[in-house]
């Protein structure tokens, strides 16, 4: 009896693993997304007029944005990782593993307009805004084919 309890022991750990790894990389994904909504809110509430357009701060945002699209999201992704999988954890579609080409290329064209927005972010409100735009833009294609909504 012994025996068959050390065994099973034995045997959920590589699931027990499996679970950590899953649940560490969702997180992981979940804290990178937060990072760049705040730099992007940061950005949006000085184009809404909420805070004073400042070319210092508004330059900072955009380059930490573009260092946090530059974090290699690669290993954030595990199969078994979707909504449907870890419901109330996870908010991530299952389309976004069926449609990972489209889904990736979306994320690069987020990122390029980050970095076109560190151009611009400095210069004035109007070009900030315009480069913002971009971002959002790519941010709403991905967020519509990968992203569950939130209970």
């Amino acid at each position: 009896m012994r025996k068959m309890i050390l065994a099973a022991i034995a045997l959920s750990f590589p699931a027990l693993a499996f679970a950590d790894a899953a649940t560490d990389a969702v997180k992981a994904r979940q804290d990178n997304m937060d990072a760049r909504a705040a730099q992007v809110e940061i950005l949006a509430k000085m184009a809404k007029g909420e805070i004073e357009y400042e070319s210092a701060a508004a330059q900072e945002a955009a380059e930490k944005l573009v260092e946090v699209f530059s974090v290699d999201m690669s290993g954030f992704w595990l199969p078994g990782t979707s909504s449907e999988d870890m419901p109330g954890v996870s908010y991530a579609k299952p389309a976004l593993w069926e449609n990972g080409e489209k889904v990736g290329e979306i994320g690069k064209q987020a990122y390029m307009a980050a970095q076109d927005l560190v151009q611009l972010a400095g210069s004035s409100k109007e070009e900030m805004m315009a480069g913002l735009g971009a971002v959002g833009n790519a941010c709403q294609d991905c967020h519509k084919i990968a992203q569950a909504r939130k209970n």
